[in-house]
Formats: structure tokens, sequence, C-alpha cells
């Protein structure tokens, strides 16, 4: 099992989410959450008060034991707009890593010390600890915050509370949400992006390859990866890496830029953005092993949008490797349809 590492954030409710071994995100966040695997590593952002002063403390490790799961019993916060249903009814259940349980946390300064000496680049910034209720973390920055978290509690210790989630029940969430009959539109793009991540083999696919992931590959999935002062996110970065000499060695790296209606013209700059900036916060990444894929629904009869986008891409053909596809869905079943002038 190929374990990955993510960092949750919650100011306020780490006590009900440690309480339940649960965690959760509203419906718009869906995707946040959706790359979230069971057996995978959690850590918890928080804050504590320290004295007069607020301070951030991490917490974990936690083991993810449940996929992505919909109920929406009160736990941390009834919605507004729906009477008598949390407002974070999208949720994932955990438990503390039964291996070497840590029950002290470490200041999230502990995390900035790691960057500054060098040891690691990483792919949190201020902006993804306040705005992301989850933050997929690059495997070497999971190692970095696990052994930190060990280092603070050398000793295992003893947690033998009963989680109060382990009896809420799991419902099995519906990613397929669209409206049209004839042109197709998911009814969020969080929706089209969960999806996605909940279906790796589509994004293996798109990405070049088609037969899938032998055991000479592997490969890590960042969404919504923060592009620091450039602004905005990365909706997928896909990291691939081939097994040579014993050694994984990186071989590429493909980013989608996604959207829910028609691709417009306007979004080559931006994934062209989005390249740059997967060089330069992926370790070892070159712009030139970086592919651009943008994804968005059929453009019907909007023709002159459809052939001034492939103008455009094709004016930059030989600086960067860029694709474009549309999304319907038929049998249930999401399809891609790649755009070729």
């Amino acid at each position: 099992m190929q374990r990955k590492f993510h960092l949750l954030n919650s100011p306020k409710y780490f006590s009900i989410s440690e309480e339940y071994g649960m965690f959760g995100v509203s419906e718009r966040n869906i995707h946040q959450l959706a790359n979230i695997w069971k057996g995978d590593i959690v850590f918890y952002y928080t804050a504590h008060r320290v004295g007069l002063r607020t301070v951030g403390f991490i917490h974990g490790p936690f083991e993810v034991t449940s996929e992505l799961f919909y109920n929406p019993e009160i736990v941390w916060a009834e919605d507004e707009k729906k009477k008598n249903k949390d407002k974070y009814s999208y949720r994932i259940k955990f438990k503390y890593l039964e291996e070497h349980i840590c029950l002290n946390p470490v200041p999230v300064q502990v995390f900035w010390d790691l960057k500054e000496e060098g040891k690691i680049k990483t792919v949190i910034d201020s902006s993804a600890l306040i705005d992301k209720a989850v933050t997929t973390l690059l495997e070497e920055e999971g190692i970095l915050l696990l052994q930190a978290l060990l280092q603070a509690n050398f000793r295992s210790g003893n947690y033998d509370k009963k989680y109060k989630a382990d009896k809420i029940t799991e419902h099995k969430v519906n990613l397929l949400q669209y409206t049209g009959s004839k042109i197709n539109e998911f009814k969020m793009e969080a929706y089209l992006e969960a999806y996605l991540l909940r279906n790796p083999e589509i994004i293996h696919s798109l990405a070049g390859f088609e037969n899938g992931l032998s055991k000479e590959y592997s490969y890590e999935t960042l969404n919504q990866l923060s592009t620091y002062i450039a602004g905005g996110a990365i909706d997928i970065a896909c990291i691939y890496k081939k097994k040579v000499l014993d050694l994984w060695l990186k071989i590429g790296v493909t980013v989608f830029e996604l959207k829910k209606g028609i691709i417009d013209p306007f979004y080559v700059e931006q994934i062209i953005r989005y390249i740059e900036w997967a060089s330069r916060l992926i370790p070892g990444a070159k712009k030139e092993m970086v592919k651009g894929i943008l994804i968005g629904r059929d453009f019907g009869n909007q023709t002159d949008v459809k052939e001034s986008l492939l103008s455009k891409m094709k004016e930059l053909k030989g600086l960067y490797h860029l694709e474009a596809y549309t999304y319907y869905i038929e049998n249930n079943l999401l399809k891609f349809k790649k755009l070729e002038a």
C-alpha cells in the first residue's frame, strides 16, 4: 500500500475531531478531502492558547480508517442553509497511529525550521494553513514531520478512549453530479476534481500512462497546490517516478486545470503559469518534463472559442507540452475527448 501524508487544518475543532476520530469538510471543499484514502497518514494543524497568545500546533500522526463518506449528523456546526444537518458532512475517520502514539503536539515552528534548514522544499505556505481544510504533503515532508513528532514523543503514549465516530454510518458519496442532457456540466468544479482524484486511473491515462502503472512506477498526487505570491492553486499535480537501480527517480509531472464550464483561451496562460510553478515547487521537476492539461465541458455551438483556444495552444507548441480535453458523461461514466485542430 502506497501511503500518502496529509495535513488537516481546523483552528478550533481539534478536540471534537480527536474525540470522534473524524474530520469533515463542507460540500464546496469536498475535493480537498477526496485525495485522502484509507490507510493514509494525517497530521492535524490547530491552535492552542499559550498564556496570552494563540500558537499553532501540529498533532498526530493519525491513520485514516475510512474512505470518503457522507453523514450530515451534527458534530461540529449546524449548516445555516440546511436545518438539522452539519456544515461539514463530507468526512473521513481516523485514529492515533497505533505503531507509535504521539500525544504531545509540536509547534508549527518545527515545520518552518525544517524548511529553513534546507532539508525540505515545502509545498506549504502561510495561505495553505489559512485557506485550506486539507493539504497533501510531499512524501519527504510527511516523513520529516513524522520524525519531528516521534522525537517529541520518544516513548509511545496510551490512548484507550473509544472514538465516537465508530457509531456513525458511512454513506457513499455520489461525485458524478451534473446538469444537462445533451451537454453535461458538473454541479461544481469541486465534484469534477473529486471524481478524478477518486478515480486515479483516469488521471494516469490522461497523463500518458494508458496501460496503468506497473510495479516499476510510483506516483504522488497533490491537489490545490498553492502557488505562493502568484496566487491561485494548481487543481491537480501528479508526480511520476520510475524505479532504476533501486532508486525512485522522477520522470514526469502532469498538472491539471479543471473547469466545469468551457475552457476559455485565457486559461492557457494560467496553465503555463502552473507549469512554471510546478517546476519551482516540486523537487527534481524541470519545466521540460511538466505536461499541462486543461479540462472543460463541451463547447456546443461556441466553436469560435474552441478555435481560439486551439490557435493559442498551437502558438506555444514547442515551448510547453499542452493538451486540452472536453468531458462528457456516458452510461454513468465520465469520459473525455481530446481537442485537436
